[in-house]
């Protein structure tokens, strides 16, 4: 098929999307000597890092990650652990803010830092043009470009539909999950996949993933499983301001029920999985069932440093999510039932669920019970009704530990490298980080890449150069 090229650049690497991996991309990739292309399709650059707490976190150690991702691929797992340490001195010779003490037990299980996420993101941007490179927004790569041997650039469409060829050695999707494309979740998530509230940037809609799969890569696990947080149901509106304060991150302390008035799941699991498993119970909806004393300590602190401490049922309450509050557990009960959900069924689930709680946890009604449970028993009572949302995707693009894409045989495709969400397999239904992963994968594909450069182009091959208009066949 031939597409009229306006314009062609010549550079050594072209990174795909500008969050946190494919500024760690191409910053490595600068930093090596290659000259970068950074092109994100949106007006902005960041990506969905530009949106986040800025915690830099994940498993402490290869076992850690084992236990709490028991589905992960532990190759990936081991290299992020092994490379956590390392990644962490460069962001403070950078000159960033890095806290000086960690956050432990983030998510339940990993170690992190809180750091200033968009000065990391301007910083990466920074190194890239200092070396030479560019980076540009409004760029939405259509396609990668090969010659049938190795990956030998892309096309990408600008603002006012000109088509760009860029002709490079090495190119590093960075995309950032295929959170954003409804016909992707509904058939690898399933059925109520069209009900998750993306909680995301909105480019983040499988491109990557397109444009690998053209390119011939093989898929990976993981398919169905996603990063996300429980959100008060309904709200009235949901903007990347409301992302942060309408995360209801407690809800692993509270009775967790379904619209049947059923529990389903350990709730102790932490509210990321609590979210992915909300997606599969009846309409995906829950309720959230806890006590004055919940909603006073995990309710109202502070999960993540730089959050702040908000009272999260009162600015679900105030966003219009279904709420209830009684002084009494049959009172509230009462109020739950008028949203139809069965009394009798909900109130023999929570009889069961104190009983189990009050003797060291089992399992109540055939769902585990931890022994860190604890019954609702401080009034006023209160319930929340809720709904998962989506930050991105856990299955993708399949990697090795140099960020090389790989075909449906396991073997690496020329030129062509993948980092962050866009990659799967290193969460699965498990969290092993968002950030902190997005870096250290941006810096193994941005290695690759320049090295591949480095090792195969000639320096007058790679001079960046401008030309008119061509005709790419």
């Amino acid at each position: 098929m031939n597409q009229h090229i306006d314009e062609v650049r010549r550079v050594d690497v072209v990174v795909v999307g500008s969050g946190v991996s494919g500024s760690a991309a191409a910053m490595t990739a600068a930093r090596c000597g290659a000259k970068v292309a950074l092109l994100e399709k949106l007006d902005t650059c960041g990506g969905s890092a530009a949106l986040s707490a800025g915690m830099f976190w994940t498993a402490p150690s290869v076992e850690a990650y084992r236990s709490r991702i028991p589905l992960g691929n532990i190759e990936l797992g081991a290299q992020l652990v092994g490379d956590y340490e390392d990644a962490l001195a460069e962001l403070r010779a950078s000159g960033v803010r890095v806290a000086t003490e960690p956050k432990l037990d983030v998510m339940t299980f990993g170690i992190g830092y809180s750091t200033d996420i968009k000065a990391i993101l301007a910083w990466c941007r920074d190194e890239v043009l200092a070396a030479g490179g560019e980076a540009r927004t409004g760029m939405t790569v259509v396609e990668v470009v090969s010659n049938g041997r190795r990956v030998t650039g892309v096309v990408a469409r600008d603002g006012e539909g000109r088509l760009v060829r860029y002709d490079a050695a090495a190119v590093v999707l960075t995309t950032g999950g295929f959170q954003g494309a409804r016909d992707e979740l509904t058939r690898h998530i399933g059925p109520n996949a069209d009900r998750l509230l993306l909680r995301s940037n909105p480019g983040s809609v499988g491109d990557g993933l397109r444009l690998a799969r053209a390119a011939g890569a093989g898929g990976t696990t993981a398919m169905s499983t996603f990063y996300g947080h429980l959100i008060g149901c309904p709200v009235r509106r949901f903007t990347p301001e409301d992302y942060l304060p309408y995360s209801q991150y407690y809800s692993g302390s509270t009775v967790l029920v379904n619209l049947r008035g059923e529990r389903f799941v350990d709730e102790t699991q932490g509210d990321e999985l609590l979210n992915q498993a909300v997606t599969f119970q009846p309409e995906a909806r829950g309720v959230l069932i806890f006590d004055h004393h919940v909603r006073t300590t995990e309710g109202t602190s502070e999960p993540f440093p730089g959050l702040g401490a908000i009272d999260r049922y009162a600015v679900a309450a105030e966003a219009g999510a279904v709420h209830a509050e009684a002084e009494t557990l049959p009172e509230l009960l009462d109020a739950i039932a008028l949203w139809g959900i069965d009394r009798s069924i909900l109130g023999a689930t929570l009889d069961r669920y104190a009983e189990v709680a009050g003797t060291g946890g089992g399992a109540a009604h055939g769902v585990p019970v931890s022994p860190a449970a604890r019954a609702p028993q401080t009034a006023p009572f209160y319930a929340l009704m809720v709904q998962p949302s989506i930050t991105f995707t856990f299955g993708g693009i399949r990697i090795n530990t140099s960020g090389e894409v790989l075909d449906h045989d396991g073997l690496p495709i020329p030129g062509l490298y993948a980092a962050g969400a866009d990659i799967g397999g290193l969460s699965n239904y498990g969290y092993a980080g968002g950030l902190a992963p997005g870096y250290i994968t941006g810096r193994w594909a941005g290695g690759s890449a320049a090295g591949r450069v480095l090792t195969t182009e000639t320096p007058e091959s790679r001079s960046l150069v401008t030309t008119g208009p061509h005709r790419q066949r």
